[in-house]
């Protein structure tokens, strides 16, 4: 079997969330360029919101294209361009305009990546997948760390170009690494856009996509103001972001790991099962801290959701389809459990955020999540087994 080295994996997978550490400022550009609560969760919701159409068109982009490698290079070069313009342009049109660019083109990378990821090292179990993964974790961690040296709002140009030449140089790993990539199956084989839909409708799938969406909901209310928060609440300064942002992936990376050996040890259900967990008591968390060290506590559990939620539901998505039917469905699946909860989650946030404070969408987040988190351990024991199977 033909199979992409796991340098080349690694690095493409590192590149590419060192892009994505932008994330974090995200609201608090909005914010510095004089938009409101109100206007920063329309934003947030727009973005979401088109992104939610990227997999409309990638699962056919996908069947044309026989596989995930070059839908997946002309999304990064979308978003590489779109997250260079941002920090240039002011006011609501434009930002929206911009940000909505680098939205769509952004929701399709993780998907194609994983999906281009799991069929280069197929010969390597999916534990591997875990260890790799990681590395993208780690990437999120340089992204802010060397942020936080850039503590100046007049800085976030400086910071935006370096995140967009990240994802650029991810572009340039994908083309040259993945040549080496298993041989696509042929056009006719892949499925449809209405045929993908229809897989993700099988009743333990569309489990498991409600109930991922729904966690997420409550996990971005708090995230997508995560900057906001903090600077409006303790009073510390542009880089207080980048540190929780630290925290929060510098823990991640042991999670993935346990992860990996939770799959190995005790089965796909205990591995979704911690990320259910670990993301219930985080936002609570975040919900209940009283002083910024309480919060920066929490946030260490904020890789859970990643490396066990949806890290283990792309591995189920992996197990339980054909071959040539993983790259649309995991490309189509963050419809449900990303796009459309963020982008209510963002216009929730902005309105509860106007109507009454920050501190009421931490709460509202809080108290979702934990209700949430309770239907969702009854969900998995019925719906995926408790014994470990090899990988």
């Amino acid at each position: 079997m033909n199979t992409v080295p796991l340098f080349g994996v690694s690095l493409t997978m590192f590149l590419i969330f060192v892009g994505f550490s932008s994330g974090q400022f995200h609201s608090y550009l909005f914010e510095s360029r004089g938009l409101q609560g109100l206007q920063i969760g329309f934003i947030i919701m727009a973005g979401q919101g088109v992104g939610i159409l990227s997999p409309l068109f990638q699962v056919s982009i996908i069947r044309r294209f026989r596989g995930p490698r070059l839908p997946l290079m002309l999304m990064l070069a979308g978003a590489g361009t779109a997250l260079a313009l941002l920090p240039h342009v002011y006011g609501f049109w434009p930002l929206l305009s911009c940000f909505c660019a680098f939205s769509i083109c952004g929701a399709g990378i993780f998907p194609l990546n994983a999906a281009c990821t799991f069929e280069a090292m197929r010969s390597h179990g999916h534990g591997a997948f875990f260890r790799v993964r990681s590395l993208g974790t780690l990437g999120f961690l340089v992204g802010c760390v060397i942020s936080a040296c850039f503590p100046s709002p007049r800085d976030l140009p400086i910071l935006y170009g370096g995140f967009a030449a990240f994802l650029f140089l991810s572009l340039a790993a994908v083309a040259w690494e993945y040549r080496a990539a298993p041989p696509p199956p042929p056009m006719g084989a892949m499925p449809t856009f209405a045929a993908a839909l229809k897989l993700l409708r099988q009743p333990r799938t569309l489990r498991l996509l409600l109930f991922l969406g729904l966690i997420n909901f409550a996990n971005v209310m708090a995230t997508s103001v995560q900057g906001n928060y903090l600077i409006d609440r303790w009073h510390q300064g542009q880089r207080t972001i980048s540190m929780a942002w630290v925290i929060s992936t510098g823990c991640e990376i042991p999670l993935m790991l346990l992860c990996a050996a939770a799959l190995r040890r005790l089965g796909l259900r205990y591995v979704i099962g911690l990320g259910i967990l670990g993301t219930v008591i985080k936002v609570a968390g975040l919900a209940l801290a009283g002083e910024v060290w309480q919060y920066y506590l929490a946030l260490t559990l904020h890789g859970c959701f990643f490396s066990g939620a949806l890290t283990g539901f792309s591995i189920f998505i992996d197990r339980t389809y054909r071959k040539e039917e993983r790259a649309a469905l995991q490309a189509l699946a963050p419809v449900f459990y990303a796009g459309i909860p963020s982008s209510l989650a963002g216009l929730t946030a902005g309105l509860v955020w106007h109507a009454f404070s920050l501190r009421a969408v931490f709460l509202l987040a809080g108290a979702m999540a934990l209700a949430t988190g309770l239907a969702g351990f009854w969900m998995l024991r019925n719906t995926l087994p408790g014994r470990a199977r090899p990988s």
